[in-house]
């Protein structure tokens, strides 16, 4: 599922990079670096994103936990500090 997730995000966020793993209680959880969430808050990233899974995974979307989002210059500023 794991790989399925990402496949899917990759697929319909151009050049987004993912990362998609199982955590111990079996929900998905990861990232996504994305530079179309630029202008985006937390909120509006997060809905995108579901609605996505859900168009795609029906009631498996529930599967997924977190998925962190961040533009490539927003994880630039975290890793630099």
């Amino acid at each position: 599922m794991d790989t399925k997730v990402k496949e899917i995000i990759e697929s319909e966020f151009a050049n987004a990079i993912v990362t998609v793993e199982q955590l111990p209680g079996g929900l998905f959880a990861g990232s996504i670096v994305w530079d179309g969430f630029e202008g985006s808050d937390d909120v509006e990233r997060q809905q995108l994103i579901r609605k996505v899974l859900r168009a795609h995974l029906g009631v498996e979307a529930a599967q997924v936990g977190i998925l962190l989002t961040y533009t490539s210059t927003e994880l630039e500023v975290m890793t630099a500090a």
